[in-house]
């Protein structure tokens, strides 16, 4: 199919002051050098994606390049502003002992679905959330390729269709711990000083990078 454009109307592009953008950058682009942290906000910009709503990211392992992620709410940002998404479908199934993710994608000017298959042996890392939840991985895996074709987008991949070989386990708590001068006030997760120290300009909670864009999301939402 022909490529199409991700919205049907010009988008509006994101303005940032200086004082966003060394927050976003040390928020959410933690150690990306000066061209990596230029190609994520040209992407947000690009897309209209919100680094405080965690709808776009990067991630910095080791010498490697930085990897530029969107999420899965981000790809439905986008495909809802485009005018043209008329619904989602996505599940697994196993096929020959082997575990498959589909998705299938409408526009309202097309007749026909974008339809995506994946398979899990060539994304599954055996660790983590893949040890736990491959169908909700692989699922997962099967939107972001389906929603990217759909809506012609690009440079954009979803943390779960990348294999860095060093992600760290996922914390899970059954609840939250008390709080704490350097926990997280929301989920109790240890916030490191740096992270405190570049957001107690902007309010005197304690939160992790997560919760903080959730704090500042809302906080733009009621200002306009």
């Amino acid at each position: 199919m022909s490529d199409l454009p991700a919205t049907t109307a010009p988008a509006t592009p994101a303005t940032y002051d200086r004082e966003k953008l060394r927050l976003i950058r040390d928020m959410f682009a933690k150690g990306a050098n000066d061209n990596e942290f230029g190609v994520m906000i040209e992407l947000a910009r690009k897309y209209q994606l919100d680094p405080f709503a965690r709808q776009i990211w990067l991630v910095k392992y080791g010498d490697s390049p930085a990897q530029i992620f969107c999420g899965r709410d981000g790809y439905l940002a986008i495909a809802h502003r485009s005018g043209q998404f008329d619904g989602i479908q996505s599940g697994s199934r196993i096929e020959d002992n082997e575990l498959i993710g589909w998705c299938r994608v409408h526009r309202k000017d097309m007749s026909h679905p974008f339809e995506v298959e994946v398979y899990a042996s060539e994304y599954s890392t055996g660790k983590n959330l893949w040890r736990d939840k491959p169908r909700t991985m692989i699922q997962k895996v099967a939107e972001a390729h389906a929603l990217r074709r759909a809506f012609s987008i690009s440079g954009l991949y979803s943390p779960e269709e990348i294999d860095t070989g060093d992600r760290p386990e996922p914390r899970y708590v059954s609840e939250v711990p008390p709080a704490t001068p350097t926990a997280c006030e929301v989920c109790g997760v240890p916030v490191p000083e740096e992270i405190r120290e570049k957001t107690k300009p902007h309010t005197d909670r304690v939160l992790c990078v997560e919760h903080f864009g959730e704090w500042w999301n809302s906080r733009t939402e009621v200002s306009k």
